[in-house]
């Protein structure tokens, strides 16, 4: 966790540095709204209907992307995703797709 506050000055250079797209598109949920990670400042952008509906930072309360996922999987469960919390998750549910 960085203690540098966040400025656009600390944000464009570590956009620099970051080899991950600045925007990730970790899937589409049950209720048809599509979560999206934006890896410059660490926040996840909840659209639905072409509108920014929620918007959360995951710094903030000291959680990291794999937090989200799983908690978004609890809660509503996907019907589209890009973006797992881990290799296994990944693996079982391309396993779970070639039987349908």
């Amino acid at each position: 966790m960085s203690i540098q506050p966040r400025t656009t000055e600390t944000v464009s250079a570590r956009s620099r540095t970051d080899p991950r797209p600045d925007y990730i598109l970790v899937g589409i949920d049950t209720e048809d709204a599509h979560h999206v990670y934006r890896t410059t400042d660490e926040t996840i952008h909840v659209i639905h209907n072409s509108d920014r509906t929620y918007r959360y930072d995951l710094e903030a309360v000291d959680q990291c992307i794999n937090d989200w996922i799983e908690y978004v999987t609890a809660e509503r469960g996907f019907t589209t995703q890009h973006l797992y919390s881990s290799l296994t998750n990944s693996f079982l549910d391309a396993l779970e797709g070639d039987d349908q």
